[in-house]
């Protein structure tokens, strides 16, 4: 048995078993070296060198990549941002439309395809050419017709940008600014971007329940060319709000909370203690945390 082959056989038997429960004060790297099943996945981890297949969340397939941080924690663990699939298993339901701006390896996008069902829609964007075909593999692996990928970036008006593209071990810091930290550089790409109020119009979207927001600094451009549909579909948010990152493009987190609460959002933080969704305070936010905004008046779980 050749290396390729012992690898798509162990890497599936040894992966940890998926979980969708709070995980407090959960950061990628967390539970990696908590007790001996996850210490030993950790060295397994480090032996394979090919992509394999695993079932997650859900029942999906998705593949995955040694050395890459994001498979690595699926990998030992069997979460990833627990806390905000967590409340997104509460939240979708059967027919809504999910919108996923920065899908990277897709995790989102699977996951609440499975959730919103074959009468529900999935609108992703990813602009990176390599993580698009990870995603669309991904998605083809599942046979999800409700799924459309865009390779696209979403901003304020239509361009062509330059996206810098990281190593695929760092693939969610690829970034539209400079990197946030001392992330080396593989290589540049010139991408179109769109604003997300055009391409719900091309794509005749009649209803945006939720949109994950993850784009590495870039998400107050994103979402100024989302006013139309904050005002016409009242989504609500999962967004990454990362001031480092988004100095690197000319705004801070008070800028894009700001913005936020002037569409009529209330913000909600994940509490520490429980995992749970709590009454944004600004003063206790990390450097870097994943932030829910809620129209106010809306019963969201």
């Amino acid at each position: 048995m050749g290396w390729i082959e012992v690898t798509r056989w162990l890497g599936p038997r040894v992966a940890a078993e998926p979980i969708i429960a709070p995980s407090p004060g959960w950061y990628l790297g967390a539970g990696e070296k908590a007790g001996l099943p996850a210490r030993l996945r950790r060295q397994v981890w480090r032996s394979l060198r090919e992509p394999f297949e695993v079932e997650w969340l859900e029942g999906v397939k998705l593949t995955l990549f040694p050395g890459n941080e994001t498979s690595r924690a699926v990998f030992i663990t069997g979460r990833y941002e627990p806390n905000e699939f967590h409340l997104l298993a509460k939240i979708l339901r059967p027919g809504m439309t999910f919108i996923d701006v920065g899908a990277n390896m897709g995790l989102y996008s699977l996951f609440s395809a499975k959730k919103v069902g074959e009468h529900g829609k999935v609108l992703a964007f990813e602009p990176s050419r390599r993580e698009y075909e990870v995603v669309k593999k991904n998605v083809e692996a599942n046979r999800l017709s409700n799924v459309t990928l865009l390779h696209l970036a979403l901003s304020d008006k239509p361009a062509e940008v330059e996206l810098l593209i990281a190593p695929s071990r760092h693939s969610g810091h690829n970034t539209l600014g400079g990197f946030a930290y001392d992330t080396p550089l593989e290589r540049r790409e010139r991408v179109a971007a769109e604003r997300l109020d055009d391409v719900v119009r091309k794509e005749s979207l009649t209803r945006a329940d939720v949109i994950k927001m993850d784009i590495e600094g870039a998400e107050l451009r994103a979402l100024r060319g989302a006013v139309e549909t904050l005002a016409r579909f009242h989504p609500i948010l999962f967004v990454e709000v990362s001031d480092r990152s988004l100095r690197q493009q000319g705004c801070t987190r008070e800028d894009l909370l700001d913005f936020i609460l002037r569409r009529g959002y209330l913000l909600y933080q994940f509490d520490r203690q429980t995992g749970f969704p709590v009454a944004l305070k600004l003063q206790s936010l990390s450097e870097s945390e994943n932030v829910v905004a809620v129209p106010k008046g809306t019963q969201a779980w």
